[in-house]
């Protein structure tokens, strides 16, 4: 499992088959990459613009690992991608 830390990075792996785990205030999420929820403006506002006091963004191309995270729940809006 990778931490997506840069704007580059995000664009990266946006842009790959996988899938991120976001973690923040309201808990931990698993989103398929081409989640709508998963764009450049949220991870700036989580993660790159407030150096990751609001949350942090992961990616994996492995589903199983994935699912495996602690607490970590499916986005209900991509669960048809997972």
């Amino acid at each position: 499992m990778i931490e997506i830390v840069t704007v580059e990075d995000f664009k990266t792996y946006k842009s790959k088959e996988g899938y991120f785990i976001i973690t923040d205030t309201t808990g931990r999420k698993l989103h398929a990459t081409r989640c709508t929820f998963v764009d450049l403006k949220h991870f700036s506002e989580k993660v790159a613009d407030n150096a990751n006091r609001n949350g942090k963004y992961f990616y994996t191309d492995d589903f199983f690992e994935a699912r495996e995270y602690p607490k970590v729940k499916k986005c209900e809006a991509c669960r048809r991608y997972l």
